[in-house]
């Protein structure tokens, strides 16, 4: 039985990034102080909402494979999904998409998942779950 287990936090990756996000939020809540006319409660608000809008980015989200499926935990919220709800699998350089439609439609972005993954050896094992439980007919 293979399990495979890891944690993503893009910030760490991309330090630039990470640097230029934290001007960028700091910088709206000075904004938002001064165009309330020195309100701070909506600036904490702004620097707030910022920060969650981010928060993928910048903080880890677990996630887990195995033979049964694929889930994830981030900041108190799991999810888990078994591979015989996946229709098709796209790979890409670091990570995979997996969809409950066969061909690609509009609504991919609501009912897929997007899965970071670490190694090839990882990505190959999700694309071939995928591929085994749902064979086309």
């Amino acid at each position: 039985m293979d399990k495979f287990s890891w944690v993503n936090r893009p910030s760490g990756e991309f330090r630039g990034r990470k640097i230029f996000g934290i001007i960028v939020i700091v910088l709206t809540g000075i904004v938002v102080f001064w165009a309330s006319e020195n309100n701070w409660f909506f600036s904490v608000i702004a620097v707030f909402l910022m920060v969650f809008a981010s928060s993928r980015f910048y903080f880890r989200t677990y996630f887990y494979a195995d033979d049964i499926g694929v889930g994830e935990k981030f900041m108190g919220y799991s999810r888990t999904r078994k591979w015989k709800e996946f229709r098709r699998v796209d790979e890409g350089n670091k990570a995979v998409f997996l969809s409950t439609f066969e061909t690609p439609r509009r609504m991919d972005n609501f009912r897929g998942w997007f899965i970071p993954t670490p190694s090839s050896e990882v990505k190959e094992f999700i694309i071939r779950k995928v591929r085994e439980t749902h064979k086309p007919k």
